[in-house]
């Protein structure tokens, strides 16, 4: 979930935007890049800053690490947490609301989303599994997964045994599978995927 603002002192809402209240307890946030003030209440303001946080605190970091030798797991791990994150935001609920835990359902509707018609709910329970639930829980992946820079394919379940992943082409499928939902966003004709935006995200 965004980062809250507080009551007593101004902190970063996302790089280089001041989230703080004002003395007449005003929410407001300031992009010091940019030099403009937004409103943490306007749906369109709050896209901007969501943008801002996931870009330039997770898949910009990971695009700096790729290329890393020894840096394979950590972007895969970043990668993986924006599967569940962003699909919150699509569907306009919590994975975990009201104690029923759909973390599982909603990795597997991101990975449907990005990879139409290539995987099917067993093989993305197995990659829950194995890689979001391994790194997760446990620091690690299981037994089944593989990770290579040279792999052809950005995920590739070959059989029942191996599950192969180059964090490369996984981390640009992502990337674009992002900047897809944010042009979606950003289209006030998009009533539906606005609102459920807008439910999920508050700074405040």
């Amino acid at each position: 979930m965004p980062k809250r603002i507080r009551r007593n002192y101004s902190i970063y809402i996302a790089p280089q935007i001041r989230g703080f209240y004002d003395d007449h307890g005003i929410a407001k946030a300031i992009d010091e890049k940019n030099a403009i003030e937004l409103n943490p209440n306007d749906t369109d303001d709050k896209i901007y800053i969501y943008e801002r946080q996931v870009k330039e605190w997770f898949l910009n970091r990971a695009t700096k690490l790729v290329s890393g030798k020894n840096n394979g797991f950590l972007v895969l791990m970043l990668c993986l947490s924006y599967l569940e994150g962003v699909e919150q935001y699509i569907k306009g609920e919590e994975s975990n609301g009201n104690g029923n835990s759909q973390s599982k359902v909603f990795f597997r509707n991101s990975m449907h989303r990005i990879y139409p018609n290539k995987f099917n709910n067993n093989e993305l329970n197995c990659l829950y599994k194995e890689a979001r639930c391994g790194l997760f829980h446990n620091g690690m992946v299981s037994g089944k997964i593989l990770i290579n820079l040279n792999y052809e394919d950005s995920v590739n379940i070959p059989d029942e045994d191996t599950i192969q992943i180059n964090p490369l082409k996984f981390l640009i499928d992502i990337k674009q599978d992002f900047n897809r939902y944010l042009a979606k966003l950003k289209d006030n004709r998009n009533v539906l995927e606005r609102r459920n935006f807008n439910y999920m995200f508050s700074n405040i």
